[in-house]
């Protein structure tokens, strides 16, 4: 039959033995349990020895000081033959006759072994932008909004030269025409007019005899 051999401080080690065909064994300080461990750091009902293919584990039950194997705490403990794991601050030894070896020798076991995260350490938070899906992780947000910055400067610029330019050729067009009605001919520009000083033919009147 499997053994577990528990060992609270300052105390004689108490032997424990069960059948190999045992599902669950239950493991606390409470009187309900198969097996009572009489000792602070122990939780009522602290852990359960699960029997797999191939043997048992030891799992914790959302215990205060949970089980570990060497200074590590886990969730789960894969038990193998001559463990010595700690349930809270009690040594929990495990150990097996050589015809139970011989049995679970015949069975395939998977380790369900788990370590817990550990306690008291936010995850870092996930940083969630509006615009993250659009930008490129190449760029840092603040090239690409200096650059839409710089981009929407330039067409403004663009948009006011380009209205400056419409409205002198509207001048000039309403020039040329007023010019060639007061009978000029030729090469006429309000531009050439202003540089070379020329002013504009004066309006004939015309009287109804």
């Amino acid at each position: 039959m499997p053994r577990v051999s528990i060992t609270i401080p300052g105390k004689n080690s108490q032997p424990y033995r069960f059948k190999l065909d045992r599902n669950k064994v239950t493991i606390g300080r409470s009187v309900d349990n198969d097996i009572v461990i009489d000792d602070p750091s122990v939780s009522s009902a602290h852990c359960t020895m699960d029997r797999v293919d191939g043997g048992y584990i030891l799992r914790d039950r959302n215990s205060t000081n949970g089980i570990s194997l060497d200074d590590e705490e886990m969730e789960v403990i894969d038990l193998r033959n001559g463990d010595d794991v700690k349930v809270g601050d009690v040594q929990f030894g495990y150990g097996l006759a050589d015809e139970e070896l011989d049995t679970l020798d015949t069975e395939d076991f998977k380790s369900n072994e788990k370590q817990k995260k550990a306690k008291d350490v936010p995850a870092a938070p996930k940083k969630i932008t509006r615009n993250s899906a659009a930008q490129s992780p190449s760029v840092p947000p603040q090239q690409m909004l200096a650059s839409s910055e710089a981009g929407g400067g330039m067409i403004s610029f663009t948009t006011l030269v380009l209205g400056i330019l419409a409205l002198i050729a509207g001048l000039n067009n309403g020039y040329v025409k007023k010019q060639e009605k007061l009978g000029r001919t030729g090469d006429i520009t309000l531009h050439g007019d202003l540089l070379n000083g020329q002013p504009a033919l004066e309006q004939k009147k015309v009287e109804d005899e």
